[in-house]
């Protein structure tokens, strides 16, 4: 099925809601809403890279995209700021990255793409609810 497809699909089950109860119009809002953002848009095109890295510097965040025109990690550790640290891909290859000293600890955490689609790590298999019916990446620093 197309991305027309799709959002035409997506708006017929979303009337059949809205006629059952208006507490599902809101439910089914929100799922098509999650669903448009990691089918179709540039976090899809996001490919796993080696994971967090600890390092002298501090905790290096990765990911992989020719895609992505902007890229921040949010998380525990900056109260979730979609824009405190932003991944920057300097030699323009899709490599995003960004080193941030961090006290030891455990950290939740998510990568914000273009401003808007919230994913976890795909290269960070620890991970924890995030209370909206997904899930938080989790790197644990020094312990």
């Amino acid at each position: 099925m197309g991305r027309e497809g799709k959002s035409l699909h997506r708006a017929v089950i979303m009337k059949r809601f809205e006629r059952i109860c208006p507490i599902f119009s809101v439910l089914a809002i929100v799922a098509a809403l999650s669903c448009c953002g990691t089918m179709g848009g540039p976090a899809g095109s996001v490919e796993p890279t080696s994971g967090p890295q600890v390092t002298a510097e501090g905790v290096r965040f990765s990911l992989f995209s020719t895609k992505v025109k902007s890229a921040c990690v949010a998380g525990s550790f900056n109260n979730w700021s979609m824009t405190a640290d932003p991944l920057h891909d300097r030699e323009g290859t899709g490599m995003w990255s960004v080193t941030i000293p961090l006290p030891p600890g455990r950290y939740e955490y998510k990568f914000v793409i273009d401003g808007e689609e919230w994913i976890p790590d795909p290269a960070n298999p620890t991970t924890a609810d995030d209370g909206f019916g997904g899930s938080n990446s989790v790197i644990t620093v020094g312990e």
